[in-house]
């Protein structure tokens, strides 16, 4: 039995409850296990003797005296160990038929070379046929996220890849039956499973306001609940897992259907649910904690006030899926929207595939999804490279790619990652279009270019290519803010009505903090691969300068022309430029003014006032 909670939930307190409730109805040998020798003699030790004084049917059966030991007990004839985690004889001393673990992740990995807690403590049962072991903590990090049944409507956190889970408690959490803790609201009926961000507190509070005025939201109607309310809510509250189902009846919960088939039976309560820690409480250590800016600080309010994994990225500023998701417009993926300038693609390079993205550029950076997607094969071999050649070669709504930049950043310890000598040999093939790109973390300029000399793989020779290094930081920074400018505002990072769920979590997958001075983008979740093709492609469209595109309300009327000149123009007017019209497009290594006159045919001198300052702004 696995058990998740915050602190100051009653962890330890139900633990003493098992001991005494198991020597009075069916003594046998039990093991309780500690994070530390002061932790066992200090606390838990008095409190263990208060319960055998206290509990009338124990008090006369604990053998006392010379025999009576500080960690070894002896009561209604069986022996009560208590050990901790440091001392491996210990935990190997005595066999048992129930064991309890405390705090299981304070404690280390490995004792002395023995093996893992829960192995020594484990093996100490196998005499015994009823043998169970009890497992208690608080989370610490790991990168968890959650997801909506669309069954139930409720939100339970997903499993999660065990690389991104450090805490032991919630590698066992997961492993089993994963019941969450519900609450029925007060105003729709409905059930929820209480989190931190169903905390709510007025906007701009300080932590002392937020400790007043804290409320609990219910995620499907809104409805607030307030401390008066607590009491209500666990009483009519029910463990659920995932395949059930929870209905509020009048004699309280009913919960419907059987949980995952698993020998754990794991729980999950949110510190939210504590009876001895009010919301504000909570609210007012979070926000106390956010102010300092320490992460170990924030962590530590997240793990012991909540019961929450905790990971850096909780501390970024990235909008959530949900918001991409809100953002879908009425036009479907394969058109090309009135307004656009330039069309750009980005492309990130795995083992087995190629992500990509095509976005359409318009005035003052504002950008449309035109189409997304993975090429399926192995990129070390040729037929996948030639499905992105038909990619982008192939117009789209009457466009034509201008420019596409391939991920080369291949690192060793990423295992998916993909060849980049097969990325430099591709670009080399196609160097009028497609560009190797690179990311930094941080890099001023965000954008410059550099000859390199690559050599061949398996080769001798050598052969020279623009590789295009890009500022991770910067550009994923700028795909954030435009995913937080409002859709009807120049610079909006718009995408078609078709787009997935898939997508919206992949582009909002990492988050940026600022560690001991330095940004850095971690993870929210596994999957990154269109986040990466947004920052190229957002790197293309920066090196066409579509920033300073100007918005055609802002061009005024064109000068007068002499009696000779062609000119059918309407006056105001800045014509967009498409595939057919021969718009030269500037080299990789620096970005430059973009051009908005279309340069083909019948010798026309159209100009605009943004075309005339062409030369001012390159200056």
């Amino acid at each position: 039995m696995v058990a998740v909670t915050s602190a100051q939930s009653g962890k330890t307190e139900t633990m003493l409850d098992v001991i005494g409730a198991r020597l009075d109805q069916r003594p046998a040998p039990i093991i309780y296990v500690g994070p530390s020798r002061e932790f066992l003699t200090d606390q838990f030790e008095p409190r263990l003797m208060s319960l055998f004084d206290d509990a009338l049917t124990l008090k006369n059966k604990l053998v006392r005296g010379r025999r009576m030991k500080q960690t070894l007990k002896r009561i209604a004839g069986v022996r009560v160990r208590l050990a901790h985690a440091g001392s491996s004889t210990a935990l190997k001393s005595d066999p048992a038929a129930l064991a309890l673990i405390d705090e299981y992740d304070e404690m280390m990995g490995n004792v002395r070379g023995q093996g893992d807690v829960l192995g020594l403590v484990e093996a100490r049962g196998e005499t015994f046929a009823d043998f169970v072991t009890g497992v208690t903590s608080t989370p610490s990090r790991g990168l968890i996220l959650s997801r909506v049944d669309e069954e139930t409507g409720l939100e339970f956190w997903e499993p999660a890849d065990p690389e991104d889970v450090e805490s032991p408690i919630w590698s066992l959490w997961q492993q089993g039956t994963r019941h969450h803790w519900a609450w029925p609201c007060r105003h729709c009926r409905e059930y929820f499973i209480p989190r931190f961000k169903q905390l709510g507190w007025p906007k701009g509070a300080s932590p002392t306001q937020a400790r007043r005025d804290a409320w609990v939201e219910c995620p499907r109607c809104g409805g607030v609940h307030t401390e008066e309310d607590k009491t209500w809510l666990n009483a009519n509250g029910a463990m659920v897992a995932p395949g059930q189902r929870v209905i509020l009846g009048d004699a309280g919960a009913i919960v419907r259907g059987d949980p995952p088939d698993a020998s754990t039976i794991s729980y999950w309560t949110s510190g939210l649910c504590s009876p001895f820690v009010s919301f504000g409480q909570r609210a007012e250590s979070y926000l106390t904690a956010l102010a300092s800016g320490d992460h170990d600080r924030m962590q530590t309010s997240m793990n012991a006030n909540f019961g929450e994994c905790y990971a850096l990225t909780a501390s970024g500023d990235v909008p959530e899926w949900q918001e991409v998701m809100e953002r879908r417009g009425v036009i479907a993926t394969g058109c090309i929207p009135e307004g656009t300038y330039r069309l750009v693609a980005g492309i990130d390079v795995q083992k087995f595939s190629l992500y990509y993205v095509v976005r359409a550029f318009g005035a003052r950076g504002t950008s449309w999804l035109v189409d997304y997607g993975q090429l399926y094969g192995p990129t070390d071999q040729d037929e996948v490279w030639n499905a992105l050649t038909d990619l982008l070669m192939t117009p789209i709504d009457g466009w034509q790619i201008e420019r596409a930049g391939i991920d080369s950043g291949f690192r060793p310890n990423k295992s998916e990652g993909g060849e980049e000598h097969k990325v430099y040999e591709y670009c080399r093939r196609m160097s009028w279009l497609c560009f190797p790109t690179k990311g930094r973390d941080v890099q001023n300029p965000p954008y410059r270019t550099s000859r390199i000399e690559v050599k061949q793989d398996g080769k001798a020779s050598k052969y020279s290519i623009n590789l295009v290094w890009l500022s991770s930081d910067f550009f994923k920074s700028l795909i954030m803010a435009r995913l937080r400018t409002p859709v009807d505002k120049p610079g909006a990072l718009l995408i078609p009505q078709n787009v997935t769920e898939d997508y919206a979590r992949q582009l909002t997958s990492e988050a940026r903090v600022v560690v001991e001075g330095k940004p850095q983008w971690l993870r929210r979740s596994r999957d990154n691969h269109w986040l990466d093709c947004e920052a190229i492609a957002a790197a293309m469209g920066y090196s066409f300068n579509v920033q300073r595109i100007p918005d055609p309300s802002e061009i005024e009327d064109a000068p007068a022309k002499d009696d000779d000149d062609q000119d059918t123009t309407v006056p105001g007017s800045v014509a967009p430029a498409s595939a057919a019209d021969g718009v030269e497009a500037s080299a990789p290594g620096e970005p430059s003014a973009p051009a908005l006159t279309k340069g083909g045919g019948g010798g026309s001198n159209r100009r605009s006032r943004f075309a005339n300052r062409g030369s001012k702004l390159n200056r």
